[in-house]
């Protein structure tokens, strides 16, 4: 009978690349040819199916993460994580923010971390109802329950809100000239850093109301909410070496005779809806999230998605009946596409969605998840909607990154 031990490292290593990241350490604690093969390969390019980053454990000391493949909860001692809101995740890392408004960049799993700078300046308005207090915020000594008295729900408030979406255009794991870009404050502004940079550079020429960004072929795309009257325009700009903001570029988007773009949404379940960038197939893809309000207007939750696939020479879109039988990860991430049959759990043709804005209310908190079937036209819980009852801050997708 053969030896598993004794395969040849180079079979080894293939069968390495093939792994999700649990399965990488199982793995490597098979034996110990098998764990010195793991530790100098230390790299996975398998697709690796996001958890979700939660909230802490009560004595907050530990971050929880959620599996949805194993339906098993993990619990991370990441000190950089505590206290922290978390406000964007790409690439396995972190973009986390505190209650003195100071950023990170954090990868949990390795411990390896950048200090941002400060948050962009402010000007008059933009920070909306939180303006106010803005100066007794920054000016508070410390973050206890005593210091803040009947601040406290402000200071989460501003804390949770201030900045609405984080990206990165590459792993800083794997490249040091790496950009990151957020949309902040009242009017959701973008604004971008690189390692070597001092402060955040505003870019200018675009409207209020941006609601997602993405990177895609070199150019950092952003998009309004909603698609209005059957038009709407998509928003494009590279940062390059220039020391100067750049300027941003308008693509508008004409409906194309071609497609089934002449989808009917019953408003009688709809009170709002949320535009999304994601790439699927290589193509940039528009998704409308479309979301209802209870009566008492403190709670929401998602009643449909529609894709669209935008044509980019003929500015244009059409809805697509199906996505190639992908699953699009959606929320406060940088959205991430796992193609199919690359997991058996994972559903096909779906969107995995998490509350993209936690409301600010103790009796809901950010409960808004779920499973869309792109074909069937129906919500599937993938966890109890009650886990995030007083949550200040949305949960997030996170792709874990140990290399």
């Amino acid at each position: 009978m053969a030896n598993w031990s004794d395969l040849p490292d180079d079979i080894l290593e293939h069968l390495t690349s093939l792994l999700p990241i649990q399965d990488y350490h199982r793995f490597s604690a098979v034996c110990r040819n098998w764990h010195i093969v793991a530790k100098q390969n230390h790299y996975s390019t398998a697709e690796q199916i996001p958890w979700l980053a939660l909230g802490e454990t009560d004595d907050k000391k530990k971050r929880k993460f959620y599996n949805i493949l194993e339906d098993r909860h993990y619990y991370l001692d990441a000190p950089e994580l505590r206290g922290k809101v978390l406000c964007g995740s790409s690439y396995g890392w972190l973009f986390t923010l505190d209650r003195k408004l100071n950023f990170h960049l954090v990868n949990p799993l390795t411990g390896e971390f950048y200090h941002l700078p400060p948050p962009p300046p402010f000007y008059e308005g933009h920070l909306g109802k939180y303006e106010d207090y803005l100066p007794r915020y920054l000016e508070a000594e410390n973050d206890d329950e005593e210091a803040h008295g009947d601040m406290r729900e402000i200071f989460e408030g501003l804390q949770r809100d201030f900045v609405l979406k984080a990206i990165l255009d590459y792993d800083p794991s794997t490249r040091s000239d790496f950009t990151a870009v957020i949309l902040y404050g009242k009017d959701n502004t973008p604004a971008f850093w690189r390692p070597g940079n001092d402060a955040w550079t505003v870019v200018t020429g675009l409207p209020m109301g941006l609601n997602d960004i993405i990177f895609f072929e070199g150019m950092f795309y952003t998009v309004q909410n909603p698609i209005r009257d059957n038009n709407s325009a998509i928003y494009t700009f590279q940062v390059g070496n220039d020391p100067n903001a750049p300027k941003a570029t308008k693509i508008e988007l004409q409906v194309p005779c071609h497609g089934d773009h002449n989808y009917v949404i019953d408003e009688t379940y709809v009170n709002f809806s949320l535009n999304f960038l994601v790439i699927i197939d290589a193509k940039l893809h528009l998704v409308e999230r479309f979301i209802q309000w209870s009566d008492d207007d403190r709670h929401r939750l998602t009643t449909k998605f529609v894709v669209h696939k935008l044509d980019l020479e003929e500015n244009n879109y059409f809805t697509c009946r199906h996505i190639n039988g992908h699953a699009i990860f959606l929320g406060g991430n940088s959205p991430v596409i796992i193609g199919p049959r690359q997991f058996h759990k994972c559903m096909e043709d779906a969107i995995y969605f998490t509350d993209f804005v936690a409301i600010d209310s103790e009796l809901y908190g950010a409960e808004d998840n779920g499973i869309f079937d792109v074909i069937g036209n129906s919500i599937t819980p993938y966890y109890p909607r009650d886990i995030f009852h007083h949550s200040h801050a949305a949960p997030i997708w996170f792709t874990p990154n140990p290399w």
